[in-house]
């Protein structure tokens, strides 16, 4: 691993030559949920808007269905099993009992993303979801101190962010983590944004059942309003950005940091309605307007791209693809296949072991989508401490050993598992021993 900081010899030193960055993380969002994923019932204008002027990768998979996680692999580049922070909690809670903080295993800094761009010369800003130590120690000059409530940022305004850009606009290049705590639960939106949504208008799946169908129309409506406040919210910071003169010379990055699915399994599972997100990346003059592309992306690879526009050289520990040049010149990003794992909510052990907590290892490539359960999921894996989301449908129980093939092409919520298809049976064999090879080369120790 190289530790400390690593600018680029070749990169400019003057403030002019590196851009803004504004990466914006969505929370608890279905990856179907926005106007320029193809949905005409959302009311997504300002993102739909900025990622026509970019290019989007319609999917990119996440370092896990967790927020937590899913975040910490944003800020270090590393996999769950590589940077420790695999659950939301690596401490147990007992029923009944309040939890306990005192011991928790926080994120090592060391190359944290911020960190890297404020040696860079960038002043960086940071809201909203933040689990991990001190943000200062982390990287962060600005916002997330004192500690606030994941919730308060956009609910409840955003005067702290745009006092930050009248500081550092054209002054400084500006770094800043937009992550509130958005469409995620309470759904509590204004009545306003209720309004904009007709109950009898709302498209309801064929999966749902007659029996859910209310409560699916309910359900959906209060997440269309959270999505509509939220993106208005986000129309607000760029507004500011377009006010100071900085839009031109902005990098926008964009994804969700977890899947949310009302009638399909989704967060705290390895379904696509949990690790799928789309992602964009736009920069007026920069990078190719109007473009969809279906690359296999992670959200690791945020990690190098957005230290190559800032002129910083990616840490060799670093696990993702810089995918600048693929972005800027139309190149395949080259990745054959997405891999990953999933743990409970909570860890055993305080999180010593990731190996005895993880559950599942899969493998996503062209339109396969292969799972192997290394843990059983039995009972209520809706309480603690799996909590997985299947909201409106059947619990995803499974037995240690179980095996799911889904073709994604034909069966893109996999709801059709093909795994006892005689026709399938090398290629199960084949895939187990992919998805097990990648644990180990990744670091991986061996699963009990």
């Amino acid at each position: 691993m190289i530790f400390g900081s690593h600018i680029d010899a070749g990169a400019k030193s003057s403030k002019d030559s590196k851009p803004n960055i504004v990466l914006i993380i969505s929370d608890d969002q279905d990856y179907e949920h926005f106007g320029f994923m193809g949905n005409k019932t959302v009311r997504t204008l300002n993102l739909d808007k900025l990622a026509a002027a970019g290019t989007v990768f319609n999917i990119c998979h996440l370092t896990s269905s967790r927020c937590r996680p899913s975040l910490a692999g944003l800020l270090s580049g590393r996999l769950p099993h590589q940077n420790g922070i695999y659950a939301n909690f690596h401490i147990a809670k007992k029923k009944g009992e309040k939890r306990e903080t005192e011991g928790e295993k926080k994120l090592s800094p060391v190359n944290a993303l911020p960190k890297l761009l404020k040696e860079a010369g960038y002043a960086t800003y940071g809201s909203g979801k933040y689990w991990e130590d001190d943000a200062r120690a982390m990287g962060f000059t600005h916002g997330l101190v004192p500690a606030k409530p994941f919730g308060k940022f956009a609910r409840s305004g955003q005067d702290e962010l745009f006092a930050f850009i009248d500081e550092h606009a054209g002054e400084t290049p500006m770094f800043i983590w937009w992550a509130p705590m958005m469409p995620h639960t309470p759904h509590n939106p204004p009545k306003r944004f209720l309004q904009k949504f007709d109950p009898g208008e709302i498209p309801v799946p064929d999966y749902i059942t007659a029996a859910n169908r209310a409560e699916f129309i309910e359900k959906e409506q209060l997440s269309l309003a959270m999505e509509a406040w939220m993106d208005e919210e986000f129309g607000r910071t760029l507004e500011k950005l377009k006010e100071k003169g900085q839009h031109e010379n902005t990098l926008y990055l964009f994804l969700i940091d977890n899947g949310w699915s009302n009638g399909l399994v989704s967060k705290g599972s390895v379904f696509e309605k949990g690790f799928r997100s789309p992602a964009f990346f736009t920069m007026p003059g920069k990078i190719p307007a109007g473009v969809h592309r279906n690359d296999l992306i992670s959200s690791l690879d945020f990690y190098p791209t957005i230290l190559s526009y800032a002129g910083v050289k990616a840490p060799a520990a670093a696990e993702g693809i810089n995918l600048r040049k693929a972005i800027e010149t139309g190149t395949p990003v080259g990745r054959e296949a997405l891999f990953g794992a999933m743990y409970p909510t909570e860890s055993s052990n305080r999180g010593k072991f990731p190996e005895r907590d993880v559950y599942a290892l899969y493998k996503r490539s062209g339109k396969w989508k292969y799972v192997y359960y290394t843990s059983d999921l039995q009972k209520s894996v809706a309480g603690l401490p799996f909590n997985i989301k299947h909201i409106l449908t059947d619990a995803p129980l499974r037995r240690r050993g179980d095996q799911n093939l889904y073709n994604l092409e034909a069966d893109p919520y996999e709801l059709n598992d093909l795994s006892q298809e005689p026709e399938h049976q090398a290629k199960l064999r084949d895939f187990r021993d992919e998805v097990f090879k990648w644990w180990k080369e990744t670091g991986g120790a061996q699963i009990p």
